[in-house]
């Protein structure tokens, strides 16, 4: 069973998370980037920040059709303690996903603020039901466990528990 991974990156490290997720689970890729004010205001001052690398890949979002996926996976990094509009923005747009289990990730510094509730609330009107949802600090990605229960999480959606 494969998933769906769905995620959006602005320095990378919401991606690396998506992309061990896919080495370890299966599934698909599927980047999204918002370019509204906000997000380009933010990526702005991330770019004059000297310990900051951004990234600028990813497709505006848009409709995502899941209906030939078991299960989803939605990634996020934490932009003041809300999940940034571009990952909100897809969730409303996303087909063929109504009864369909979702496993949500955050990655932060340390507080997810309100995403994940945030997130599980707009994931739930779609018609999905939240499977699992975890905050990974940095701490946690660097020393792999953070990882380790995400792919845990992911692993028991796709055998069926």
């Amino acid at each position: 069973m494969k998933p769906a991974i769905i995620f959006t990156s602005y320095t990378g490290t919401t991606h690396n998370v998506a992309e061990q997720v896919r080495k370890a689970c299966g599934g698909n890729l599927i980047e999204v980037k918002s370019w509204d004010l906000v997000a380009r205001l933010l990526m702005y001052m991330a770019r004059h920040s000297p310990d900051i690398q951004v990234r600028d890949d990813g497709a505006p979002p848009g409709t995502i059709d899941v209906s030939n996926y078991d299960f989803v996976v939605i990634g996020t990094p934490v932009w003041m303690g809300k999940p940034p509009s571009g990952i909100r923005k897809t969730i409303a747009a996303l087909t063929g996903c109504s009864g369909k289990p979702a496993v949500i990730f955050a990655t932060c510094g340390e507080d997810p603020g309100t995403t994940l509730s945030v997130l599980s609330a707009d994931i739930e009107a779609k018609g999905m039901t939240v499977a699992g949802q975890l905050s990974l600090s940095q701490k946690e990605i660097e020393d792999g466990t953070g990882v380790n229960a995400l792919v845990g999480k992911i692993r028991e959606q796709g055998s069926g528990s």
